[in-house]
């Protein structure tokens, strides 16, 4: 990616009017976090390196990240509480994941007749919400950017990142409408466009001096609700009235299928980290239940994974691990394409960015979420890399981790569920 003309022309004035500030230091990188998520666990015996935690191999469904072994912190140990007296898988597990609390089971929005049980959506904040919520406001035309791919409709397991409790944020599903979103060139100065954001923003003016007349009469958790939606209305007024990128967009993706999606998504997280869009993604590969996707490159053509995932007979171990390697080739492309994108600060943005990638589950067959899989990346200033990690401990380490490297040292446990203190050790540098 290259600076446009207009930002060229800027650091021209610059230098001509302030000719002392050419020989100052670099600015300061701007630390930047991407959660990944893929579904139903792992084949343990086949993702497990071995070794020890200096010294190790990485496994066939590791395998494909071996370039990038020097950069990785992979974290076997840490369970998944749900924090209610009955669970059910994935369903329950899926919101607990960033957000390190329980889904409500008090409501009765959804319902599963199998189970017999009703709930709602999840009660935490996620942490890149959370996060972000604390940035100087307009710092980025983006608070937080959520991509995905095939992630299905608004239900407990199908969304990951929560603005508020109760407060979903749905992925952008799928590369072209992700890149439109994210790299439209904008209003380019006609009148009619003009008029037609004037009125866009004027819309939204109301909305918001609408939202702040009805909070005095709102009870604690609705206020709370009505913030989070005014913060969204907000950050479309940004994404409205924001310049144009500081660098060359990427082009429109072009060759996606189910195969390629999630690589097209990762070339748009690179290049909107690389720009400065934000300093937030998430990605979403697929749903936590029920996601019964073919992968008919891998010859999956006939059972869909999250069937598969419940048979552990031979064939399908073997069919699965397949799955769980080709998942992490998509690691490592994502990983890539970091690591090839220069960041404004200087280096790649993957030098400033702690990648986390995480499940909503342990093993598929049994449910298991007494250990689910982890993998950290970064570069050499950000985790401390070809590391393989047994720990025990809940995900809320992962989570405070990831507060700690953006640099929220103070704060030792998150999300309602967390019965510990502190981050991993020996991960960030």
């Amino acid at each position: 990616m290259t600076l446009t003309r207009r930002a060229a022309l800027k650091v021209g004035a610059l230098s001509a009017l302030f000719p002392w500030a050419t020989g100052l230091a670099a600015p300061t990188p701007k630390k930047k976090l991407l959660l990944y998520f893929s579904p139903h666990g792992t084949i343990w015996p086949n993702w497990r390196p071995t070794g020890t935690e200096t010294n190790f191999t990485l496994s066939t469904i590791l395998n494909p990240l071996e370039a990038h072994k020097s950069r990785l912190s992979i974290i076997d140990g840490l369970s998944l509480p749900y924090g209610t007296a009955y669970y059910i898988p994935h369903t329950y597990t899926m919101p607990t994941l960033w957000t390190g609390s329980a889904i409500d089971t008090a409501a009765n929005q959804f319902c599963r007749t199998d189970h017999m049980q009703c709930f709602g959506w999840g009660t935490g904040v996620s942490i890149d919400q959370h996060i972000a919520a604390q940035f100087p406001a307009g710092e980025s035309t983006w608070p937080t950017i959520e991509l995905g791919f095939a992630c299905g409709g608004d239900h407990p397991a199908t969304r990951m990142i929560y603005r508020a409790p109760r407060m979903t944020k749905a992925p952008i599903d799928g590369p072209a409408r992700a890149f439109t979103t994210l790299f439209s060139t904008g209003v380019t100065g006609s009148p009619a466009e003009v008029a037609k954001l004037n009125r866009r923003k004027s819309v939204l003016d109301v909305v918001v001096d609408d939202i702040g007349s009805r909070k005095a009469r709102l009870t604690p958790a609705d206020r709370a609700r009505l913030d989070a939606h005014a913060t969204a209305v907000r950050e479309l007024e940004m994404r409205l009235s924001a310049d144009a990128p500081m660098c060359t967009p990427p082009g429109m993706p072009t060759g996606v299928n189910s195969q390629t999606a999630m690589d097209r998504q990762a070339d748009l997280a690179a290049a909107a980290l690389g720009c400065g869009l934000t300093r937030i993604v998430s990605m979403q590969m697929f749903i936590a239940d029920n996601d019964n996707s073919l992968y008919p490159w891998l010859g999956v053509n006939a059972s869909g994974h999250h069937a598969l995932s419940h048979d552990s007979s031979a064939g399908s171990q073997a069919q699965l691990t397949s799955i769980y390697q080709w998942y992490s080739g998509r690691f490592a492309y994502l990983l890539d394409r970091l690591a090839a994108t220069p960041d404004p600060a200087g280096g790649s943005v993957l030098d400033h960015t702690l990648v986390l990638w995480g499940s909503e589950l342990g093993i598929g067959w049994t449910h298991d979420i007494s250990n689910v899989p982890f993998v950290f990346a970064g570069g050499p200033a950000v985790i401390q890399g070809g590391r393989y990690k047994r720990v025990t401990g809940t995900n809320h380490r992962a989570l405070v981790t990831a507060l700690h490297h953006m640099g929220h040292t103070t704060t030792m446990t998150y999300g309602s569920l967390d019965q510990g203190s502190g981050p991993l050790s020996g991960v960030l540098v």
